[in-house]
């Protein structure tokens, strides 16, 4: 397997992972995510921005997940 080869792999098991985390790991998950992007955008010459990086990236700019509000019954 080439080095780019093995770039996707990780990328995409990155992205697996970042589905299922949560707060700093999804964040720590993100940023290898992106430095893995970069270094395959610089090695194939790819402008190209796929929807996982969009959704990625809204993720990170919506802040640490938090728990749904929930009402208090009277009772």
């Amino acid at each position: 397997m080439d080095r780019v080869a093995e770039l996707r792999a990780d990328y995409k098991l990155l992205g697996e992972a970042l589905a299922e985390a949560e707060g700093s790991a999804a964040a720590a998950i993100a940023r290898e995510r992106r430095l893995i992007g970069e270094v395959l955008d610089r090695l194939t010459g790819s402008e190209e921005v796929t929807l996982v990086d969009e959704l990625a990236a809204k993720r990170s700019e919506s802040g640490a997940s938090r728990p749904s509000a929930r009402r208090n019954k009277s009772g």
